[in-house]
């Protein structure tokens, strides 16, 4: 067996503490034992005060400032049997070896066999610890082998064992959280089922005495009905063995509400534990008797983390800009890691971490930035090798079977969206680039912890490689600041500052048929398409076979030199400490790298852009030349290179749709792109049904009086469809329209929804079709985009102007709807007060 793991300073000073605990224990139980059997001999009843030894324990301590100065009054817990269960928390931050920890304290309470429960919250921390306690070479596992005298058996819920194994076996169980959480039904748990798993625990069948004996034994026992037989379940068998439970994550376990948390304990305190030991970020104050508090200052001290947190924060800009940022310190980490293993030979492989809006298929809808935009953008413009870039989702694993920390690991991106919040913690990731515009704050003070492990637990003596890195795209620096603090704080490294918010328990999703409501069921509903003439026939309007032609390449020319810079970008950074250390803020600076300057990593910047790679060589070659005929050396160039692969790529991306918007418009009016409606040319069909995964809780669409909707094209219709509350209620307006036949609300990621084309590549989806007008024979197409005042940006103002464009289009001869010649009405709607105006004119 090998040498004895060196704990850090605070870590032994939190075992010291609880050798205090289990020392007043045994103190306040003799005394306890020793007063009740006096007062037993000469008939004076017990008072419940004198059982409870583990609080005169705990005032010992606390009265000789041996607890936590934060913790409380003592709140006490008994099991089912009237027993007082002693517990104590460990209040650990995140990065500093809770799991260690608990198989030190498991250690350190002198157990040799019998069986302990683990709990844990999630899946991902199920199997890292499931992995830790298996491998007989982690410090954990190797800790458990010397309390038990190198016999130690890993248990898990549907594993069978026997008395003889907990007998001479230090037996070790690791429980999910729902398997103890008395929150659901336990009739539903298998745990609490008879079963004929464990008879070497209960009498045998022809023993008639045996359920009286357990009975004597064990009073609490669970029973199959009143009166009935000892249920011979695993539950049963655990309140026989009154196991230490060990329960991380313990502030998941309780939740944010005190009732909630109330309820847990006693679902644990129902298993008839010897002893509960908590590990928490952020213990629940009442419920959690705080023994020891961890400070995010010792993990710092003890070089367990990465710190100062430099955050980096762009406003103004597209979030390519914010991913380019991030793929360039990405580089100067890397270059750090390769002159940190010359020095020393310790090896080091930075990741960055991309937090996205959208990961699922059929979600990718132009307008949300989903995995496979951030993967595609980081491999055709920036030259990440597509290996080296992983999507990690509800869906996709693409980590799954690989060890991130070996050197054969190709990974250096990691893209999610929430499936890297709770329970991962790799020592490699460095970079943290939020990309979630509309869920930033949520999902920055849930990630910060994610980038914040030190590898090896030992500080490089480089700056950047000690410090974690995040950029947040579109938010100011004082609020990505005060989010990251708040990160932190709820992963316990400033102190108890409040009670983690904690992510709501999933519900199943159920797949539920959609269908057309009865009136206009069986009815072609078509819609129109913007159309290109071809041939003498008509076909829906291609970006990169129609629009890209029309554009005269030649004309293009590269940026101006001066303009090497983004205007309009702005970037501002700040470090932010742990405790009360004030943010520093300061104005970004460009780490210059030695580095040779080549036309082919400009031009690949450009690949997704500009199909001709010859023009893309042509513009990233004039682009150079303009910048050394200023007198820049490859030295320089080099040094800002993301900056100015960012300035060509934005000027040509704006020239090639300037050119695109006049190709477009000018086809347009020679009749070239049509936009309507009529018999043999293509059509939007619209389906008669359609399937709708939902949530089995999710809450159906009401209008503003509480009755169901009346003309929605569909039905059922569910909250969850409309994104935000201007949705909502533009939906309950159009429902109360009389002048509407009917209003669909058009969903992209369903796939197959009614779409628009401009002149660029994306398609755009309205939030909103209907049909109306003051008579059958004159119908009116509508179309709506509804946008908060915040979102009136450039994405914005393009599709203003293509829904303008569409809308002359539409009107501009004969169009019809089925059979009647049809008006068009296309609007953006900002706020409630523009409702009246989006539908005016529907009586004409």
């Amino acid at each position: 067996m090998s040498a004895a793991v060196e704990l850090k300073r605070y870590q032994a000073r939190a075992l010291d503490a609880f050798a205090r605990w289990c020392g007043a224990l045994d103190e306040a139980a003799r005394a306890s034992r020793q007063a009740a059997s006096a007062l037993a001999e000469r008939g004076i009843p017990v008072p419940g005060e004198l059982r409870d030894f583990p609080k005169a324990a705990w005032e010992r301590l606390a009265g000789a400032g041996a607890v936590a100065p934060a913790a409380g009054a003592y709140a006490p817990r008994a099991d089912e049997a009237g027993r007082p269960i002693p517990h104590v928390c460990f209040k650990v931050p995140t990065g500093g070896g809770k799991t260690l920890l608990a198989a030190a304290a498991l250690q350190r309470l002198g157990r040799r066999t019998g069986l302990t429960l683990w709990i844990v919250p999630t899946r991902a921390i199920y199997e890292q610890t499931r992995a830790a306690l298996r491998s007989r070479e982690h410090p954990c596992r190797q800790m458990l082998e010397r309390a038990s005298g190198g016999r130690v058996k890993l248990l898990e819920k549907d594993d069978p064992f026997a008395q003889p194994d907990t007998a001479h076996y230090l037996c070790v169980m690791l429980l999910m959280l729902p398997a103890a959480n008395r929150r659901r039904s336990r009739e539903f748990l298998r745990m609490f089922r008879d079963s004929g798993r464990y008879p070497t625990f209960f009498p045998p069948s022809d023993d008639v005495f045996g359920d009286a004996r357990l009975a004597d034994a064990f009073p609490d026992l669970e029973r199959s009905g009143a009166g009935g037989p000892v249920k011979h379940s695993l539950f049963n068998v655990i309140k026989m063995l009154r196991p230490a439970v060990v329960l991380d994550e313990a502030h998941k376990a309780y939740g944010k509400k005190r009732e909630a948390g109330e309820e847990f304990a006693r679902a644990v305190s129902r298993l008839d534990p010897r002893m509960v030991l908590e590990f928490s970020a952020t213990p629940h104050p009442g419920i959690s008797n705080l023994l020891v508090d961890v400070t995010g200052a010792a993990l710092k001290a003890e070089e367990m983390i990465k710190l100062p947190v430099r955050v980096t924060s762009h406003t103004n800009a597209a979030w390519t800009y914010t991913l380019a940022r991030a793929h360039e310190q990405l580089d100067r980490l890397e270059a750090e890691a390769r002159a940190l293993r010359a020095d020393g030979g310790r090896y080091v492989r930075p990741i960055a971490v991309a937090r996205v809006e959208r990961t699922g298929k059929g979600q990718r809808d132009g307008e949300h930035v989903h995995a496979e935009d951030v993967r595609e953008y980081l491999v055709t413009a920036l030259g990440v090798p597509a290996a080296a870039v992983a999507v990690k989702s509800a869906e996709r694993d693409e980590l799954a079977g690989g060890d991130l920390l070996s050197e054969y690991s190709p990974v250096r991106w990691i893209i999610t969206r929430a499936a890297l919040m709770e329970g991962w913690d790799c020592p490699f990731a460095y970079v943290l680039a939020m990309l979630d515009n509309t869920r930033a704050r949520n999902a920055l003070t849930q990630l910060v912890g994610r980038v914040m492990r030190q590898p090896h637990a030992r500080r490089t003596g480089r700056g950047a490689l000690d410090s974690c890195h995040v950029f947040c795209w579109n938010t100011e620096v004082g609020d990505a600041v005060a989010y990251v603090k708040l990160g932190l704080e709820e992963e316990g490294l400033t102190g108890l500052g409040g009670e983690v918010l904690p992510e709501a328990e999933g519900t199943r999703a159920e797949a539920v048929a959609v269908a057309r409501r009865a009136p206009f069921g069986g009815k072609d509903v078509f819609l129109p398409l913007v159309l290109h003439g071809s041939g003498g026939g008509w076909r829906e309007l291609d970006y990169a076979r129609d629009v890209l032609p029309a554009i005269d390449w030649a004309s293009i020319a590269a940026p101006d030199p001066g303009d090497s810079a983004v205007e309009a970008a702005t970037g501002a950074t700040a470090l932010v400490d742990v405790d009360d250390a004030p943010p520093v803020v300061g104005e970004r600076r460009a780490l210059e790298v030695d580095g040779t300057v080549e036309i082919a990593w400009f031009a690949r910047r450009l690949g997704d852009v500009v199909p001709n790679a010859w023009q893309a060589a042509r513009l990233a070659a004039e682009m150079l030349k303009g910048l050394r005929a200023k007198g820049e050396d490859d030295r320089a160039i080099y040094g800002r290179r993301s900056w100015l692969a960012h300035a060509l790529r934005r000027h040509v991306s704006g020239e090639i749709e300037a050119r695109a918007e006049r190709a477009f418009r000018e086809k347009v009016r020679r009749g070239e792109i049509r936009f309507d409606l009529r018999a043999g040319r293509p059509n939007f069909r619209m389906v008669e049904r359609y399937e709708l995964r939902v949530p089995s809780d999710a809450g159906l669409f009401a209008r503003k009086d509480g009755k169901p909707a009346q003309l929605s094209l569909f039905e059922p219709i569910y909250n969850r469809q409309f994104d935000s509350d201007l949705e909502r209620n533009f939906a309950r307006y159009l429902d109360e329209q009389s002048a509407l036949q009917w209003w669909h609300r058009v969903a992209a990621r369903q796939g197959g929804d009614y779409y628009l084309r401009g002149w660029r590549p994306d398609r755009i989806w309205p939030d909103f079709v209907a049909l109306g007008g003051g008579t059958p024979a004159r119908p009116h197409l509508l179309v709506f985009e509804t946008k908060g005042a915040h979102l009136d940006n450039s994405d914005t103002e393009y599709k203003k102007q293509v829904l303008k464009t569409l809308e002359g289009a539409f009107n501009c001869g004969a169009m019809t709807v089925r059979d009647g010649p049809a008006k068009g009405v296309f609007r953006l709607v900002f706020d409630e007060k523009e409702f009246p105006a989006a539908l005016a004119g529907l009586e004409e």
